[in-house]
């Protein structure tokens, strides 16, 4: 499915975000980061570097307003140890503004919607 979103992950001192085409929805998300944090227990590398590898449609842009079409953003930051994302979903095709649809742990969010099937 074609549902686009970028995905902007603070580590540290760095920022990066990514744009991928297809399953930006919850469930495809929570795959791309369940991906990531497999990834990150076999390799021991940091989460930027592992979203990037596990995910090899992800290309990297200028930032979340840099794609007009998406229907999904994700902020990634890293607080205490503990990897915390919002994930925000356009309200209308016709607006610009999106609305938070989740707020807490990534790993919550993972096993929340991991699981489900695509919308």
């Amino acid at each position: 499915m074609s549902t686009r979103a970028t995905y902007q992950i603070k580590s540290g001192f760095s920022t990066a975000t990514f744009y991928i085409h297809h399953d930006g929805y919850l469930s495809g998300a929570a795959s791309y980061f369940k991906d990531t944090i497999d990834l990150m227990r076999i390799g021991g590398r940091p989460f930027l570097t592992c979203f990037l590898w596990a995910n090899e449609r992800a290309e990297l842009t200028d930032g979340h307003d840099a794609h007009g079409d998406t229907e999904y953003r994700y902020d990634l930051a890293r607080q205490a140890g503990i990897w915390n994302l919002t994930a925000y979903k356009r309200k209308s095709y016709d607006s610009d503004v999106f609305e938070v649809v989740y707020d807490g742990n990534l790993s919550a969010f993972v096993s929340q919607h991991a699981t489900q099937e695509a919308a």
